[in-house]
């Protein structure tokens, strides 16, 4: 099979098994021992043709192609350059893997069809930097036999001599961490979408998705148009771990690169709140999730993409937030991180996921 197909057929597949979601994560393949082919920044993995995938030269990182190549590519050069057995590289932002790898551990441990399975964790370094792909090399390097890394607060890399060994990785390593967090957080939470109501802006007027959205739901969604003038969307999601945090946290901090980028540098829960009932909201500029009390939150965007892509990151963020809870330690991500993160989404990212 043509090598920019097979990376467009796993795609899909990870796609399909919720392991890749809309331009999240990264594939790339070996052609030889000087180049490789690698996933764009920025597109959707529906979207993607065989002329969008670049090819690499790993030795001076020079490109060929109708696309950038992904703004990980340090990363996965710094994989075929640790293991010169692998010929398949996946990195994905898959919800439990990510959330395992949020808590402080050195690796994920559990027994997985009967196998005893470790998963060693990178130190955290920012996306896209030299410093993730050297931490991401000196673990690979002194876990050999590993096919599989979780990058601390940002997600995994699969790696395998064929493709299918990748995917199979990837599923294998969501397993263990449904597993491993059960097991030490007491966690049964799936990761979900439950839309409640939502609605969008037309001509300066509110439109509801659904007729019968209550009264003290659209006076949530009137106060949020009111303060943020620049959100033109409405999602609400109304998941299990949304619901749960609405009713019992105060502040979320971050736990996760992407909730950083999307959401914001923390955002305010409303209940209890410097001695208020909870029934008020909490509008910020550039924080795009409101809370409401035992209602999940409203995930704001300029589009309903944008909207939607913070629903999704807010449900991951939330259980990474019980499960910090539960487990009783985790590594937040710093205030300086978390700032220029959301400010190179914004300015940057974003517009390109658009294009």
């Amino acid at each position: 099979m043509d090598p920019r197909q097979e990376i467009i057929n796993i795609g899909k597949q990870l796609h399909d098994q919720g392991l890749l979601v809309r331009t999240w994560g990264n594939i790339s393949c070996r052609l030889d021992k000087d180049r490789i082919l690698i996933t764009p920044s920025g597109i959707m993995y529906e979207d993607l043709t065989p002329e969008m995938i670049a090819e690499v030269n790993l030795k001076d990182l020079s490109w060929e192609g109708k696309c950038k190549p992904s703004s990980e590519l340090l990363v996965h050069v710094a994989c075929y350059n640790a293991r010169s057995d692998i010929r398949f590289i996946i990195h994905t932002h898959q919800v439990f893997a990510t959330v395992a790898g949020s808590l402080g551990v050195k690796e994920i441990r559990a027994e997985v069809d009967g196998d005893d399975m470790r998963i060693p964790c990178a130190p955290y370094a920012l996306p896209g930097t030299k410093k993730l792909a050297e931490n991401v090399r000196k673990t690979i390097e002194k876990h050999k036999s590993a096919n599989g890394i979780i990058m601390s607060n940002h997600g995994t890399i699969c790696m395998g001599s064929i493709s299918d060994e990748a995917l199979e990785c990837a599923m294998e390593m969501e397993e263990a961490a449904k597993i491993f967090l059960h097991g030490y957080c007491h966690m049964d939470i799936e990761s979900e979408f439950l839309e409640g109501f939502s609605s969008h802006i037309n001509s300066g007027k509110i439109i509801y998705d659904k007729a019968d959205t209550p009264y003290r739901v659209k006076r949530i969604h009137e106060e949020i148009y009111a303060k943020r003038p620049d959100v033109k969307h409405i999602v609400h999601n109304k998941s299990q771990a949304c619901r749960i945090v609405s009713r019992r946290a105060t502040l979320m901090k971050p736990l996760l690169d992407d909730f950083a980028q999307l959401i914001g540098t923390s955002v305010r829960i409303p209940i209890n709140h410097h001695g208020h009932d909870g029934r008020r909201i909490i509008v910020k500029k550039n924080v795009n999730a409101v809370f409401a009390l035992d209602d999940g939150a409203f995930c704001l965007g300029e589009t309903r993409d944008d909207a939607q892509a913070a629903a999704l990151v807010l449900d991951k963020a939330c259980i990474a937030q019980i499960a910090a809870s539960r487990y009783g330690s985790a590594n937040f991500l710093s205030y300086r991180d978390c700032h220029k993160m959301n400010r190179h989404y914004r300015n940057s990212y974003s517009k390109l996921a658009k294009r």
